[in-house]
């Protein structure tokens, strides 16, 4: 359900695409002191931008310094130093994914559960301690996800509906990533769309394997058959949702005070998102000409 939050890289700068990687190396860096190794493995570009945001909302000292990364031992890359903002990010990407990796272990059949049960032995020691970090996140999160459980369990066919807890938790997490009352308020519509973005774009990506499966997904609830599966018109629908999202979401985002890193912002909020959502349909478009 994660990395679908990517900016354009295209329209970047190179000074910007550094910047943006030294925040995600960064975020990288913490997780592995903190959490240990495999939480390393776990980030996405969703917590990076999160990150990001984090740091542009707020005036604490921003420093980007040549760091060795594990990716690439021999030479040093621009890596962001630690700060508050991104601290309190590493946290929320650990309970999510915990919380996430456990909701896989009880979707899957016996054999399909090995991998989700070897991870959460992995990640329970990290969530653990974001938990004690971050207590009412971490319930909140869980209370959500047990809705999502619920909802998944009664064959849910409102997309609305289906991705509801998902976008309440992103909004309580962006809500964490200011301090002022009035950022909060709009951070949490923010992170509610862009939860909700996340979801949808997460759904219309799975859309096949899902209806093959026969696992949950609210865009082919109602299908009998692979030859029922109506690719053009769950395309229609699903870009119907992501427009109106994407739209409201950048009505959100301008109400924001960025201190910093506008222009990456800037990018993937009105750029990336959109074009994640494109790529995906051109992913499609190409297998259906290969069928």
């Amino acid at each position: 359900m994660f990395g679908y939050v990517k900016p354009f890289k295209p329209h970047m700068r190179i000074c910007e695409y550094e910047t943006y990687k030294a925040v995600y190396c960064g975020l990288c860096k913490i997780l592995g002191r903190e959490y240990g190794f495999v939480s390393r493995m776990t980030l996405s570009y969703d917590f990076a931008f999160l990150g990001l945001m984090a740091l542009a909302l707020n005036d604490s000292p921003a420093v980007v310094e040549p760091q060795r990364c594990i990716a690439h031992p021999w030479r040093k890359t621009p890596c962001l130093r630690s700060s508050d903002g991104l601290a309190y990010t590493a946290a929320a990407a650990e309970i999510l994914i915990y919380n996430k990796v456990k909701d896989d272990l009880d979707d899957r059949r016996f054999w399909a559960k090995l991998f989700p049960w070897f991870m959460l032995k992995l990640t329970k020691k990290a969530y653990k301690k974001a938990a004690e970090l971050y207590p009412g996140l971490a319930a909140y999160t869980a209370e959500q996800m047990s809705r999502q459980a619920k909802l998944e369990k009664d064959n849910c066919k409102s997309i609305d509906r289906a991705s509801e807890p998902s976008s309440n938790i992103l909004a309580e997490i962006a809500a964490g990533l200011s301090e002022k009352e009035e950022q909060k308020r709009i951070l949490r519509r923010f992170g509610y769309l862009l939860g909700r973005f996340v979801y949808i774009a997460d759904a219309f990506d799975d859309v096949e394997k899902d209806f093959r499966a026969g696992g949950f997904n609210p865009l082919v609830i109602g299908n009998p058959t692979i030859n029922d599966l109506n690719l053009p018109e769950i395309q229609r629908r699903t870009g119907d949702s992501v427009n109106f999202t994407l739209g409201a979401l950048a009505d959100s985002y301008v109400q924001l005070e960025i201190k910093r890193f506008k222009p990456i912002i800037d990018n993937i909020v009105y750029l990336g998102l959109k074009n994640v959502f494109y790529d995906l349909i051109r992913k499609k478009e190409e297998n259906e000409d290969i069928e």
